[in-house]
């Protein structure tokens, strides 16, 4: 598998073979990458990150960021305890639901997006201490979910639908 990095003696990009450490770092380190992604990292700076960042790029990976987000907005909606497969902050997301419903909009329009934007919503869900389940911790849920869908193109208040 090819990726595409910067040279550091000429600043250009030049192409090479990942070698399987690189990949099974890529695997491995997911969220660790993801995060750096998230914060702005440039894929060209490592293979790991070239590889991380072509997996978020593809349409099946952003289809499925997209159905997990469906699935939690879901939960939220539904009456009844959260499950426990599932424990989101409900009021956090309830308040949020317009905002996640841009993201997920986002993540299943048609063409590309920047990486940047589906690795913040990768983090997102992915991150148990975060806003979207940890009723406690710091963060505001409604201004990740803007970040995110304006890293992902979609300017704030973009409307869902």
């Amino acid at each position: 598998m090819l990726v595409l990095l910067l040279d550091e003696h000429t600043g250009g990009l030049v192409a090479r073979s990942a070698k399987p450490w690189e990949r099974w770092r890529a695997r491995l380190g997911a969220y660790r990458l993801d995060e750096d992604l998230a914060r702005g990292a440039s894929p060209e700076t490592s293979a790991a990150l070239a590889l991380r960042a072509r997996r978020l790029a593809r349409p099946e990976f952003r289809r499925d960021l997209a159905h997990s987000a469906e699935r939690i907005l879901a939960e939220a909606q539904r009456p009844g305890p959260v499950h426990p497969a599932v424990p989101v902050c409900r009021e956090r997301v309830m308040a949020a639901a317009g905002e996640l419903s841009g993201v997920i909009d986002a993540l299943t329009a048609p063409g590309l997006v920047p990486v940047r934007g589906v690795a913040q919503v990768s983090v997102l869900l992915a991150d148990a201490r975060g806003p979207l389940y940890y009723r406690y911790g710091p963060g505001d849920l409604r201004a990740r979910l803007r970040e995110a869908a304006g890293a992902l193109g979609r300017p704030a208040g973009w409307p869902s639908g």
